[in-house]
């Protein structure tokens, strides 16, 4: 919020030197790096400012002086000025919702003129502060006092006190910094020393706290131990043949080895002797085979433990020998588990709509993100997700998806808190490892948080990492498959992402998207047809930029005109530099500018 000038700022308002220090942060952030029109444009009309000359801001004398034009320009017939006036506008709203979020001083542009203006913003955490009247000493304090008594006897006094609000977000972050040093002490200083982020400087500067307030009593937070959904992969009671007994149950140790690899969505549990069926489970999945004449059917149903609500059935014949066969035995089981328990397969549809736990709830929220890439969505699975580490830190799961939620905060400006949020992605990501090592999704994330760092070598370890720890996870071989694709390495990416395809029919757009990048880089003209058309309809960024590139290689102009449209009011920061907005999604340069150049060949030019 926009604090009016105190007494201590005098008549001038701000120092030059505090809106100089602005400014140089402003022209440090990546959307300034990459834009060096908007940095000259910027910097010339604040200098020009502070020196006094905020009437000579006309568009020729930017145009001569800033951008180097000669003195023959003619404003009428070149709008550069005014074009680029818009564009930084742009620039400064994108930056003061996201990196200068709390920065204390703002810089805006208004419209019809050039001359910036410059207003100072109250720390978060602290309301605005009245306009005092000058007093001296103890005069100064009691008329603030006076001023303040009310708002802390009204409707303040029905709420928390921000300022112990901070203290508990403190406490929070804190507690987060000692975990990440626990796992740098583990490891040792010379593996992850590089990568761990600077917590404590991502802190705002603490508020004073309140003069007259009395100490609030802080409660403790109780820890309450998170848990995942328990399915109880057993044998149904029905098996009624003897000579299919082993079948049955080789098939059913398969399907639940398989589904514990997704060891962050679900836990998988085979019941003990003498246990009736679903103790201690949320689902039950029961197994059957039975021989109809020369074939064996085999059977499967996913059913609720408490009140046996059917969920999802299925039922498949085959011939004796297929299923007398280990590896086609193997294969059928795996696909039965991949089914079930992949991120976006059937215990997610079922869970999401009907949590059997409530941090189940806060996990699908996150995993059904990556379908809908809404800010709102965002926002909702974060701060479930948070308020489950909150209570039970130990949870990687939830550390997992922080990452990835985080990393959505960056590249597409989702919900922006001070700070890097690459650093929060990585602190997350270590945090997830550190918990569960054995965790593939826990190596996926730790493999995209470095990736979009440029740590390009250790991010695709981290992949294989991952791949080797579940290489039955849909979402684990797109995600490796995508960072080739963007490396410009489509060969390697283009059948991890066909087996990720391929194995998940309820599977995000992204999926596709990258499908077609990779056909459209080695020239596989047919499958990037193919993957086009599944994508035609989609409104998530990603969906976009492939339909503008679709529609740009087909000579379809509406509808480039209108997925670039779209895209631009969906992206402000891809309107305002594009290849800006690909490489902080992590498009290597060499990609970037193919998926420019195809977009471009329809005539319509992102900028």
């Amino acid at each position: 919020m926009v604090v009016r000038a105190s007494a201590l700022d005098r008549d001038d308002g701000l120092s030059p030197d505090e809106i100089r220090a602005q400014l140089e942060r402003v022209l440090a952030s990546d959307i300034f790096r990459a834009a060096p029109q908007l940095t000259a444009f910027l910097g010339y009309i604040v200098e020009q400012t502070l020196a006094g000359r905020a009437a000579e801001l006309k568009g020729y004398t930017i145009a001569v002086e800033a951008f180097g034009r000669s003195p023959d320009f003619d404003p009428q017939t070149d709008p550069i000025v005014r074009v680029e006036a818009g564009r930084l506008r742009k620039a400064l709203n994108l930056y003061f919702a996201a990196d200068g979020v709390a920065d204390p001083v703002r810089i805006t542009v208004p419209v019809g003129a050039y001359v910036p203006a410059f207003e100072r913003v109250a720390p978060l955490g602290l309301p605005a502060e009245e306009e005092v009247p000058a007093h001296d000493g103890v005069e100064a304090q009691e008329v603030q006092g006076e001023r303040a008594a009310p708002v802390e006897n009204g409707a303040a006094a029905a709420r928390p006190s921000r300022y112990w609000l901070y203290v508990a977000g403190l406490g929070l972050l804190l507690a987060f910094a000692a975990i990440a040093f626990w796992y740098w002490r583990a490891q040792g200083p010379g593996k992850t020393a590089a990568q761990l982020p600077d917590l404590a400087s991502q802190l705002p500067p603490p508020p004073a706290a309140p003069r007259s307030a009395p100490l609030p009593t802080v409660q403790a937070v109780v820890p309450v131990k998170a848990r995942l959904p328990v399915v109880s992969v057993e044998v149904a009671e029905t098996v009624t043949d003897p000579s299919l007994d082993d079948i049955t149950r080789n098939f059913v140790r398969q399907v639940a080895d398989t589904m514990a690899r997704f060891d962050d969505l679900l836990v998988v549990k085979l019941p003990e002797p003498m246990t009736r069926s679903g103790d201690g489970a949320d689902y039950v999945l029961t197994v059957s085979f039975s021989r109809v004449g020369d074939a064996i059917e085999g059977h499967a149903r996913l059913s609720t433990a408490k009140g046996g609500r059917v969920v999802w059935t299925t039922s498949r014949e085959r011939s004796i020998g297929d299923f007398s066969d280990a590896a086609r035995l193997r294969d059928t089981a795996q696909q039965l588990a991949i089914r079930l328990a992949q991120p976006f397969g059937v215990l997610h549809a079922d869970a999401r709509l009907a949590p059997p736990t409530p941090e189940a709830g806060c996990l699908f929220l996150a995993v059904n993100l990556r379908r809908t890439m809404r800010a709102e969505d965002h926002l909702a699975a974060r701060t479930c997700l948070e308020g489950i580490v909150a209570r039970d830190p130990e949870f990687h799961p939830a550390w997992s998806q922080l990452a990835l939620l985080t990393l959505d905060e960056y590249f597409s400006d989702f919900n922006a808190r001070p700070g890097s949020a690459l650093d929060r992605a990585l602190a997350a990501a270590v945090t997830a490892v550190r918990l569960a090592p054995a965790s593939a999704r826990a190596h996926q994330v730790m493999m995209d948080a470095l990736f979009l760092r440029g740590a390009i070598e250790d991010a695709l370890k981290s992949g294989q990492e991952a791949l080797a720890r579940n290489p039955y996870d849909p979402d684990v071989l797109a995600s490796v498959g995508a960072r080739y694709v963007q490396l410009n390495r489509p060969a390697e990416g283009l059948p991890l992402l066909e087996r990720a395809v391929a194995l998940s029919n309820g599977r995000p757009p992204w999926y596709d998207f990258y499908l077609y990048l990779a056909a459209y880089l080695t020239g596989a003209t047919k499958l990037a047809d193919a993957h086009a058309a599944l994508i035609n309809a989609e409104e998530t960024p990603l969906g976009l930029i492939g339909r503008a590139m679709a529609a740009a290689a087909s000579g379809d102009s509406f509808a480039l005109d209108h997925a670039l449209q779209t895209l631009r009011q969906k992206v402000p920061l891809f309107d305002l530099d594009a290849r800006l907005y690909l490489a902080r999604r992590g498009f290597s340069t060499e990609v970037a500018e193919r998926i420019l150049a195809v977009i471009n060949s329809g005539g319509l030019r992102p900028r």
